[in-house]
């Protein structure tokens, strides 16, 4: 049997083979995934894209995956949110859970930023539309774009000032919640071109700092944990180990997820094929284990859509087995258990 990634859609078909935890591997929890379900003419099956999810799952050993939407814009033909996710999610108690905001939130912080302008309508909506997913079960606010390049056509570059009124606002929310902020953020440290295969898809032609505006947003309430995705799938060359290493070290309520694929550039990526851990980035997770998880970023298609995404389970899993045993339970499960308060 080919392997499962090569194969999302005929394992409903031919099953999974041995499943990881038998051949001795770390299970782990994926704590960033998503169900792609919308088949067009007004037609979904979310539910056919979580048994998919559930078959890669028990193949790679993911004890659990944290299902979210995406950060849509207003009035995406296939946005999503809680309704659509809570349904499918309750149905597999134990190996799902969920976040919220990506096609509520989202859309109101992306029309706020475009217009200039908070209104007081617009500051008691999001404050009722926050409430609303914080009171349904999530475990976090997400998906959050601050900076997301469009990646291809129909993919639309979005951009929020990190330090924007309504992402303030979010943060303190969250602290009184207890709950996490999850965000997509290129890493832009310094002004410079943006590399050409982004140009063409609607992305701005110079790349402008963002990273101070963000210290901005972390410091802004300390009792908030925020999760900066995708570290290690970089898309400007700028997120390197040595600025996680300092935004680490300076603010202890950031945490991190690791993505890697090959639909990124080709650097900043902690496993080198054929050499294993890249020496800095396995620094970086033995300085901060207790603060790394894993978030494969994975979109989940029903097997009823032709629609396809690149794979990213496998390179996850390929690192999680590369780490010390200590570090991969951690980095693992462990951390993924006490940010998120999975245990509620």
């Amino acid at each position: 049997m080919k392997p499962v990634w090569l194969l999302l859609p005929l394992l409903l078909v031919f099953g999974p083979s041995v499943p990881a935890q038998e051949s001795g591997q770390v299970p782990y929890i994926d704590t960033h995934a998503h169900l792609h379900g919308a088949m067009g003419q007004g037609r979904s099956d979310y539910e056919g894209a979580a048994r998919l999810a559930l078959q890669v799952m028990d193949e790679l050993g993911i004890r659990q995956t944290i299902l979210l939407p995406p950060p849509f814009t207003s009035g995406h033909d296939v946005a999503y949110d809680i309704e659509t996710l809570k349904p499918v999610i309750d149905k597999y108690p134990g190996r799902f859970r969920f976040m919220a905001g990506g096609g509520s939130l989202s859309p109101l912080l992306l029309d706020a930023a475009r217009s200039g302008q908070v209104s007081e309508e617009t500051r008691s909506r999001f404050i009722a539309v926050a409430e609303r997913v914080a009171a349904s079960g999530a475990v976090a606010f997400g998906e959050l774009a601050l900076e997301h390049f469009g990646l291809g056509p129909g993919h639309q570059y979005e951009y929020v000032p990190p330090d924007h009124p309504l992402l303030l606002l979010l943060a303190d929310i969250g602290a009184e919640k207890d709950m996490v902020l999850e965000v997509h953020m290129e890493a832009i440290e310094r002004e410079a071109p943006t590399a050409s295969r982004y140009v063409a898809f609607g992305n701005p032609a110079v790349m402008k700092p963002n990273i101070e505006a963000f210290e901005r947003l972390l410091a802004h309430n300390p009792k908030t944990r925020f999760v900066w995705s995708h570290m290690g799938w970089d898309n400007t060359g700028q997120r390197t180990p040595a600025l996680m290493a300092r935004l680490l070290a300076k603010h202890p309520n950031l945490f991190v997820n690791i993505k890697m694929g090959p639909d990124s550039l080709p650097v900043n990526r902690p496993l080198e094929r054929g050499s294993g851990l890249v020496p800095e980035w396995a620094q970086l997770i033995a300085t901060f284990t207790d603060r790394i998880m894993l978030g494969s970023d994975q979109f989940y298609v029903t097997p009823a859509s032709n629609k396809r995404f690149p794979i990213h389970m496998r390179p996850v899993r390929d690192l999680l087995d590369a780490l010390p045993r200590d570090q991969a339970v951690k980095v693992g499960y462990e951390n993924a258990i006490r940010v998120y308060r999975l245990e509620r």
